[in-house]
């Protein structure tokens, strides 16, 4: 038989004070000498009591609860980010509650809802489609919403320096002495990157979403470097089908000329790593690697692969600070955009 739940009250009598006051230090509001307040959380300590967020929302209008939506939560990016709401909302005083939408439209809705309904006074969120935040904008209009690595127009928003963070390892490869550097990343049905060729070279289009930053960051600085990509350079893989690991390997077999990759996302850097170990091609003596990923394993392995991390858990931390100023007095920054971290390997083989 399960045991009761301590109360208020049992705290109470254990503390031999009243009730009101043993809910004045628990909840942290009036008055309360230290002595008793001592006593109070001592008794609560004995009894194992929790606070009922529901019972607190009723008694103050507020639940102290904030939400956090991602696409998936096993990402390193989406897991160091919540790392991070987690350290600055428990600094306020508030819990997280967490939905993983698992990059699907329909479930990012129905955990949007789902946070409403359990009473979070705030949500973030990592939209699956910037195209179709309408539910978004209008749940902005009753209640703060700060969105996580995506940028929403008219919605405050917390991203990494995309474009720069491409074009600065396109450029670190180039000035390695390579001239076919290939590109691979996750891309969004919904969403795609769109590649076309004309009298400016290639050209990139698609929504504001970091995969599409990222392509053209890298073109971007591949143009610095002298170096004219095409279409070909590009391999853009729906991870959500489950054949990106035949995708890519396909892609490499098609393309030997190849001397250096950017795994543009931390699901790509996995399976082109995966790719290139099962063709039995050495890095860096065969290929070069510069991979997106704000997980430790690319630091891990032999050799220690180049990798440009977006500081997850302070993106988490800024959108929080975000959430909490729009709670607290109305108004954000609409874009904050932080800068990414280069970890050098031994990935990278000199041509020159």
């Amino acid at each position: 038989m399960r045991e009761r739940r301590a109360t208020i009250t049992d705290v109470a009598r254990q503390a031999q004070v009243s009730r009101a006051t043993a809910s004045r230090v628990l909840g942290g509001y009036g008055y309360a000498s230290d002595a008793v307040r001592e006593k109070v959380h001592r008794a609560a300590s004995q009894l194992g009591y929790t606070p009922s967020q529901t019972a607190r929302a009723m008694r103050t209008g507020r639940s102290k609860l904030i939400g956090f939506v991602c696409t998936d939560i096993t990402d390193g990016l989406f897991a160091g980010a919540l790392g991070g709401i987690c350290a600055v909302a428990e600094s306020y005083g508030y819990q997280v509650l967490v939905f993983n939408s698992m990059d699907r439209l329909d479930l990012e809705i129905a955990g949007v809802d789902a946070l409403v309904s359990q009473g979070a006074e705030g949500i973030i969120v990592s939209p699956v489609l910037v195209s179709q935040s309408g539910h978004l904008l209008k749940l902005a209009d009753a209640l703060p919403l700060v969105c996580l690595d995506r940028q929403v127009e008219k919605l405050p928003s917390v991203v990494s320096d995309d474009v720069y963070a491409a074009s600065l390892a396109a450029e670190k490869i180039a000035l390695k002495g390579h001239a076919r550097i290939g590109f691979v990343t996750s891309v969004q049905v919904e969403e795609p990157i769109s590649l076309t060729t004309g009298g400016d070279g290639l050209q990139v289009q698609g929504e504001r979403r970091p995969s599409v930053q990222r392509a053209r960051g890298f073109v971007s600085g591949l143009a610095k470097a002298g170096l004219a990509p095409t279409e070909e350079d590009f391999c853009l893989v729906d991870h959500r089908r489950g054949d990106g690991l035949d995708r890519v390997t396909q892609w490499f077999s098609r393309n030997e000329d190849v001397t250096a990759v950017v795994a543009g996302d931390s699901y790509q850097a996995r399976i082109v790593y995966e790719a290139l170990r099962n063709l039995g091609v050495r890095i860096p003596d065969d290929i070069s690697l510069i991979v997106f990923s704000d997980a430790d394993w690319p630091e891990m392995v032999s050799p220690a692969l180049d990798r440009i991390s977006l500081r997850a858990r302070g993106m988490g931390s800024e959108a929080a600070r975000s959430l909490l100023a729009l709670l607290s007095s109305g108004s954000t920054s609409d874009l904050v955009t932080l800068d990414v971290d280069y970890h050098e390997g031994n990935s990278l083989r000199n041509l020159t």
